[in-house]
């Protein structure tokens, strides 16, 4: 049996250790995160804020995403946009997905807060995601100048175009808007669409960790055994891929290297990772060949 022969439960759990994901940062009672999600998701395709905002999507080469924590108030902004010139706008991005009656002062005065402390040249702008109008707590009269200037642009992602929203990546946003059923088939229909979508293989890691940890956030209830069902049949294609099968061996090996390590049996190892007890022999024959080198060495 190779490693592909792993178990479907064995294999999500190897899939869910290679993106990274931490199961207890998502099963709570929380309304769903989506700070986290919002700032993978402009570091992936900065060119998609300046499209929403109704500019070049290719302004983004000007510009550096970042997170920006504000240090007296140990606030941190969802994102910032910051121009590689004077001439361009600081954007504060921030999504706000349930709604916030002190939203706005907050929002401002931590954007004032950066200002005073960093003391940039550039002009700003803000710009804040709301999934519906409902999520908005409207209008403010000590920011009135901000919201007739301009300067505070609202997006209502429920607004966009529905061509938009049903295209690649804007369609991740759909996760959070719809329903958790439909949620479900939104994670399926993306998954189809990446490798046409997305060549490189680091852009297909984070945008695979995005979908799962999306859709685990969004399915807090279910437990991990449940999600895995759920998930399972949509691995198939991306398992099939050169890249995850890469990553998932190389992760196999490490994790039958530490098993040999602890003296574990062939037997055990094959059935946690999927490796065949041949590969395993081999690792260990490799591993006792690096033991008996460096002991000749010590005891030159």
């Amino acid at each position: 049996m190779g490693w592909s022969g792993c178990s479907a439960e064995a294999t999500f759990m190897l899939f869910l250790t290679v993106w990274h994901v931490q199961l207890g940062d998502y099963h709570d009672n929380n309304p769903m995160k989506t700070d986290s999600f919002i700032n993978h998701f402009f570091r992936e395709f900065p060119g998609v804020f300046f499209t929403l905002i109704g500019e070049d999507e290719k302004k983004a080469r000007k510009y550096k995403f970042t997170s920006v924590e504000v240090k007296e108030q140990a606030f941190r902004f969802d994102g910032v946009f910051l121009p590689k010139t004077k001439d361009d706008d600081i954007y504060f991005v921030e999504a706000q997905f349930k709604k916030e009656k002190d939203f706005y002062p907050r929002f401002f005065g931590e954007s004032f807060v950066y200002l005073r402390q960093n003391q940039p040249k550039n002009n700003w702008r803000a710009v804040v995601l709301f999934p519906t109008k409902a999520a908005d707590p409207g209008f403010h009269p000590h920011y009135q100048e901000f919201f007739e200037s301009g300067r505070l642009l609202r997006l209502y992602l429920i607004e966009l175009p529905k061509e938009q929203l049903e295209k690649f990546p804007l369609n991740l946003f759909r996760i959070i808007l719809n329903s958790k059923q439909s949620a479900i088939f939104t994670v399926k229909s993306i998954v189809r669409q990446l490798p046409s979508q997305i060549s490189t293989r680091k852009k297909q890691e984070a945008i695979i960790q995005m979908l799962v940890n999306l859709l685990m956030n969004k399915l807090p209830e279910l437990s991990v055994k449940e999600i895995m069902k759920m998930v399972e049949p949509m691995l198939s294609d991306i398992k099939k891929s050169r890249a995850y099968q890469e990553i998932a061996h190389e992760r196999a090996t490490e994790i039958a290297r530490s098993m040999l390590r602890e003296e574990m049996s062939l037997d055990l190892i094959a059935k946690v990772t999927g490796l065949s007890k041949k590969e395993i022999r081999m690792l260990r024959g490799c591993a006792k060949l690096n033991w008996h080198y460096l002991f000749s060495i010590v005891t030159k």
